[in-house]
């Protein structure tokens, strides 16, 4: 079965996300046998590339964007085109990015999630709160300030953008991969981003400082059994497939906030969360991608190519 690994080059995404040469070659070292791979850089949204790749039996989708497109709209010409790939479905993908979404979806659900703030008479002067790109990758573009600073630059904020209480406490994310023979799934156990320097204003990543993982972290009793249902009932809610990373807040009164879904987890053996996660667990990347092309495979009704 020939399976083509799709990516652009990170300057070429809205977000710069982490995909290189060598998160690629990792892939390829680690394709399943029963697969045969190729590595095929996306050139633009042509009938001919989209030719090009409808030789392959699938795409495994590790495109997140061209340019000004980004990872939404490429894995919806993908399927525009009849091509099968890993990425979720349009509509899937279109609830995963939209963090203002995320806030109703959960209510439904009954999991938590910090409130939105519409209007300036909602802020409390000592209050931190935190801003970020209603759409767009997780932890990148984020502001945090209090509800004096903001009230005071309420008519100087711009853009498309979500204010929301900041919630102290302890941070996690949660995978979802799917089972063994591809056809449901499995919630792996949480990982706890916490700031090395102890600091109480952190988010992932190096913007509030630098973090680090904790892959079996001291926790309450029930809680990773809550943060792990809670991540699948976003999941399925959402009608994702093959895989996504939930990250949530705990407070200090064990109460859970669901903060962010990425509906496609980056895969870069050295930068990315999923495969650390994987490994912990006991998944090796190989059978991570076996899940994740199986998983597209029973979801879909397109014929292989001869």
């Amino acid at each position: 079965m020939k399976i083509a690994y799709l990516y652009t080059e990170s300057a070429l995404t809205p977000w710069k996300e982490n995909v290189s040469y060598k998160t690629l070659q990792f892939l390829m070292e680690h394709t399943p046998n029963d697969f045969s791979p190729s590595i095929v850089h996306f050139v633009d949204f042509t009938f001919d590339f989209a030719q090009e790749l409808k030789k392959f039996d699938l795409v495994f989708n590790l495109c997140y964007g061209y340019q000004n497109a980004g990872q939404v709209e490429v894995a919806d010409w993908l399927t525009q085109n009849g091509i099968l790939h890993t990425a979720s479905s349009t509509p899937a993908m279109l609830k995963a990015q939209d963090k203002a979404g995320l806030v109703n979806l959960c209510a439904e659900l009954g999991v938590g999630t910090p409130p939105l703030i519409h209007l300036p008479g909602q802020l409390q002067l000592e209050q931190l709160y935190l801003r970020k790109p209603r759409l767009g990758s997780c932890h990148r573009n984020i502001q945090i300030e209090t509800g004096d600073w903001f009230l005071q630059h309420w008519n100087e904020l711009e853009g498309d953008f979500i204010l929301q209480p900041y919630i102290s406490g302890r941070e996690f994310s949660v995978a979802v991969i799917p089972n063994f023979e591809g056809l449901d799934f499995e919630v792996l156990p949480p990982v706890e981003i916490y700031p090395i320097k102890s600091q109480e204003v952190y988010t992932a990543g190096k913007s509030f400082g630098e973090t680090a993982r904790r892959f079996s972290p001291d926790l309450a009793p029930g809680l990773a059994e809550e943060l792990q249902a809670a991540a699948l009932a976003i999941h399925q809610k959402m009608n994702l497939k093959g895989m996504s990373r939930t990250d949530f807040r705990v407070d200090a009164q064990s109460e859970l906030y669901a903060l962010d879904v990425n509906a496609m987890p980056n895969l870069d053996p050295d930068l990315s969360l999923m495969p650390a996660i994987c490994k912990h667990a006991g998944i090796p990347i190989e059978i991570l991608i076996n899940r994740i092309i199986r998983n597209t495979l029973a979801n879909s009704s397109v014929p292989l190519c001869a």
